[in-house]
């Protein structure tokens, strides 16, 4: 074949380039214009071949870990028992506590007192038994915080 005839598409820096950038076609071009010899052409593929087969199972190991969570959620009364170990540690009483739903998250919410006569509200998570949030202060206002809750 002389220079004039052959395509863009037969030349060999055209396959190259789409075997570097969009493969599946360099694959069919180096397949169909016999540019190089066969040899060659098994290696190529058998190496875009063998990425193609390691890629396989990276986005669904990735995305399984994501979607199957495996926690244990924390009962009501797992997060009391936690609790009230905690307020004896710092000298305070439990005096009630209530479930509550945040962004579809259920929160376990607790109403404490000091022996200063300080009100306190906190909250565990459903996911773990850590306090998320507490807040002191005065009676009256914890009082109407808790019963808007």
């Amino acid at each position: 074949m002389e220079n004039q005839s052959i395509k863009w598409y037969q030349k060999p820096v055209t396959v190259v380039l789409f075997l570097i950038f969009f493969f599946p076609i360099g694959i069919y071009l180096m397949w169909k214009h016999d540019l190089w010899n066969k040899t060659s052409r098994v290696l190529v593929s058998v190496f875009f071949g063998l990425l193609i087969v390691a890629n396989l199972g990276k986005g669904k190991s990735d995305s399984n870990v994501s979607t199957k969570n495996n926690f244990k959620k924390v009962s009501f009364s797992e997060a009391q028992n936690f609790m009230r170990r905690r307020l004896s540690n710092i000298n305070q009483t439990l005096m009630d506590s209530k479930k509550t739903s945040f962004d579809g998250k259920i929160l376990y919410c607790f109403l404490s007192v000091a022996e200063d006569g300080t009100v306190c509200i906190s909250s565990i998570s459903e996911f773990s038994l850590e306090v998320l949030a507490s807040d002191c202060g005065n009676v009256y206002v914890k009082t109407e915080q808790w019963n808007n809750l």
